[in-house]
């Protein structure tokens, strides 16, 4: 995830002309990855601040907070002004929601990570019109514990429980 994180920055600093941060933070463009860390760029101590990118019209696309080299927060805009996404990292948990552009919430993961290494996730997804239709948990990159889906009116139309991968129940 965090490599993940390092190349969105990389991605949005590529992808646009350079705006000026506001003064006290930084740009996607002054950060750098080193062992997993965020520093500034020619800085000997991770990061701690707030960075920023923008839309070519000047619109806020970034805003990333960050302590000891380590994200603690970000999210993303569409050029609409929408959030497209919204990540929270407390020690070595992230929640991590996806919107469409209209603002609806189409995806919500919640990661838990040791030695920076996601080891399960608890995920669940919406349809254009906001009903739940799938919950599912991950270990290791495995289905682990319930497996949900439902039906467009919200009715539950698949219920499995996985153990490392391999179901062991099947309800519906």
């Amino acid at each position: 995830m965090r490599i993940l994180l390092a190349a969105l920055i990389l991605a949005l600093a590529l992808a646009r002309p350079p705006v000026a941060p506001a003064q006290g933070y930084a740009s996607p463009e002054q950060m750098e990855e080193r062992g997993g860390l965020i520093f500034k760029s020619g800085d000997q101590t991770p990061y701690t601040g707030t960075v920023e990118d923008f839309h070519q019209s000047g619109k806020p696309r970034l805003e990333a907070r960050y302590e000891d080299g380590k994200l603690a927060s970000s999210t993303v805009w569409y050029e609409n002004g929408q959030m497209a996404e919204h990540v929270s990292a407390a020690l070595d948990t992230w929640t991590i929601r996806r919107y469409g552009e209209t603002g609806r919430l189409e995806e919500e993961t919640v990661a838990r990570f040791q030695n920076g290494h996601k080891v399960s996730e608890q995920t669940r997804l919406w349809d254009e019109d906001g009903t739940l239709r799938t919950e599912a948990g991950f270990e290791k990159g495995k289905l682990q514990g319930p497996l949900k889906e439902y039906d467009p009116s919200g009715a539950l139309v698949r219920d499995e429980l996985y153990e490392q991968g391999k179901l062991v129940k099947k309800t519906k």
